[in-house]
């Protein structure tokens, strides 16, 4: 008799593994998500914030259930096709660094690489997951294809990877839940139950239009309220200066040498040793660098700061919505001119961040069926999302406290020139 198991989730209730999923679960490489966290550095503004990747991959996987199970049910999809996307979705946040988006920049930085090429590299190559999948009859080209939105079925790209796809639909409501910002959360039932086949992937009906329109909008206040918070981004900011600075540290060396280049973390993933770099490890090497002080005194001053929350303070914080990148160039290279003139506050004593996010997707935005046609959502007549600006802007100036008065007494001087 097959074994199966029942995770109890805190938004979806108990979460069914059984066969090539309690498997995959089982791996070493996906018991690492329980050790990334996924927010980081949200625990500073909001102390509940503390979920990691493991439970939403299950939350994904679960919604991911519920769509295509009822897609095969009305004949639209395979059990096989029900089968793909659920390991997909179970499976697309296996790859993520430690700290995730505070430290992939840094990363895909030093590698010349995409997150994609990570992702895929992990599907494909760790040992102990690729065992899994062939027991199983589980081709990872085909788990690759439907992550990267390359598969033949627009059905099973949008439900992975789309505008309103099964990781927006549950990190949406799941980090509103651990954060408390109550606007962060969706119609979810309504959505997964009305989504529907459409000519080249899922549309939502006309009927449902609000949820949808919810969806977006939660999106937005998200961003403003948690993803890009200008603390949170002030911490992560801090967090990939400090770790470029830990990589050049001999006594460090040995443990990060592997994950600063892209052959190294290849090597890793071969020889199954991926899941041993976690928020855990990156955090107990910056904690034993401070207890050995063997950092200079300004990377030691900054890893205390990053410790006990007295990093980044925002002197310019200017959030607006956009309707294209141009409308925040300007004010970028301002803020940038002041920066270069500055030959006292150099980084990391400042750090300038400048993000122009999408609300929706301007290439291909979700798809609304009116009286029978298929419509983006920016072109229903009766949709909200008309009117919405496509982009939220940031751009911010941060300063280490001890230089916060001066950069304010220079940046004023600088203007009024």
């Amino acid at each position: 008799m097959e074994k199966i198991a029942y995770v109890y989730d805190e938004l979806h209730g108990y979460v069914k593994l059984a066969g090539v999923f309690k498997d995959i679960v089982s791996t070493k490489v996906f018991q690492r998500l329980r050790r990334i966290r996924q927010l980081p550095f949200a625990w500073y503004v909001y102390p509940g914030a503390t979920h990691t990747r493991f439970s939403h991959s299950l939350g994904s996987m679960y919604i991911a259930d519920l769509i295509a199970r009822r897609l095969s049910e009305e004949g639209f999809i395979s059990k096989d096709d029900v089968l793909l996307v659920k390991v997909s979705a179970l499976l697309h946040d296996v790859a993520h660094a430690p700290y995730s988006h505070s430290l992939e920049p840094l990363l895909m930085e030093w590698w010349g690489r995409e997150w994609g090429d990570l992702l895929e590299a992990v599907i494909t190559q760790d040992p102990e997951l690729r065992e899994v999948m062939e027991k199983h009859g589980v081709d990872p080209s085909g788990i690759v294809s439907v992550l990267r939105g390359r598969s033949s079925c627009g059905l099973l790209n949008d439900m992975v990877s789309s505008d309103i796809d099964v990781d927006r639909l549950d990190y949406l409501p799941r980090d509103a839940y651990h954060t408390g910002v109550a606007y962060g959360r969706i119609d979810l039932h309504r959505l997964v139950e009305f989504l529907v086949p459409g000519s080249a992937g899922m549309v939502v009906p006309l009927k449902a239009l609000n949820a949808l329109e919810s969806f977006y909008i939660a999106r937005l206040h998200m961003y403003k309220a948690v993803y890009y918070h200008k603390t949170i981004t002030g911490y992560q900011i801090l967090l990939r200066n400090v770790y470029s600075e830990l990589a050049k540290y001999r006594e460090l060396r040995d443990v990060l040498e592997t994950y600063t280049d892209f052959g190294g973390v290849l090597r890793a993933i071969r020889e199954g040793a991926y899941h041993l770099w976690d928020d855990s490890l990156v955090s107990g090497l910056l904690n034993a660098a401070l207890a050995r002080r063997v950092l200079s005194p300004a990377t030691e001053d900054l890893a205390s700061k990053l410790l006990s929350r007295r990093g980044y303070k925002a002197v310019v914080n200017e959030v607006k919505m956009c309707w294209s990148h141009r409308d925040v160039a300007a004010r970028a290279r301002e803020l940038e001119a002041f920066v270069e003139s500055e030959a006292s506050l150099v980084p990391p004593r400042v750090a300038l961040f400048v993000e122009t996010v999408p609300v929706y997707s301007t290439e291909r935005p979700a798809r609304v069926l009116v009286e029978g046609e298929e419509r983006s959502v920016i072109e229903v007549e009766e949709s909200v999302m008309r009117h919405v600006p496509p982009y939220v802007c940031f751009i911010r100036l941060y300063a280490l406290p001890e230089y916060v008065e001066e950069v304010r007494s220079a940046l004023a001087k600088f203007l009024k020139h």
